[in-house]
């Protein structure tokens, strides 16, 4: 386990999340509420657990399941310390869905995969953008199948 890289991406996963709360929070406030932009809400969190997953995985490039892994079990535990800290008072919260959050487990191994995939085909490749790399990664797979 990298801490170094686990906690840098750690951050990168709450600011993510935060920044993408706000945009849809500022779109439901401008527009009438609308039941796209409910929907939409239940999205963010799985990609911004795929996203920063991925990119961990490229940046360590070793071991993709547990990278997805890691990243998960630091959402799960800011989410229970949330919880159980901050809303603590209100009674009105409810329970943790612990069934919903347990389906981001493949989400975040799958993007670990690819993320491990992505950086040893740009090392390997010596690609100098992330772009390129994931053009490469597309293109490789398209070939595939």
């Amino acid at each position: 386990m990298k801490i170094g890289y686990l906690l840098k991406y750690s951050i990168i996963l709450v600011v993510l999340i935060l920044m993408l709360f706000l945009i849809l929070s500022i779109f439901t406030y401008n527009f009438n509420y609308n039941k796209i932009l409910a929907y939409s809400y239940k999205f963010v969190a799985p990609i911004c657990i795929f996203v920063v997953s991925f990119l961990y995985a490229m940046k360590v490039k070793e071991r993709g399941i547990l990278r997805g892994l890691e990243i998960w079990a630091v959402y799960f535990l800011i989410l229970c310390i949330i919880k159980y800290t901050v809303f603590q008072s209100l009674s009105n919260t409810g329970e943790i869905n612990i069934l919903k959050h347990l389906i981001y487990i493949p989400i975040a191994m799958v993007a670990g995969i690819l993320g491990v995939n992505a950086g040893k085909w740009k090392k390997r490749n010596k690609l100098r953008s992330m772009e390129e790399s994931f053009r490469l990664f597309i293109y490789t797979i398209g070939k595939r199948t």
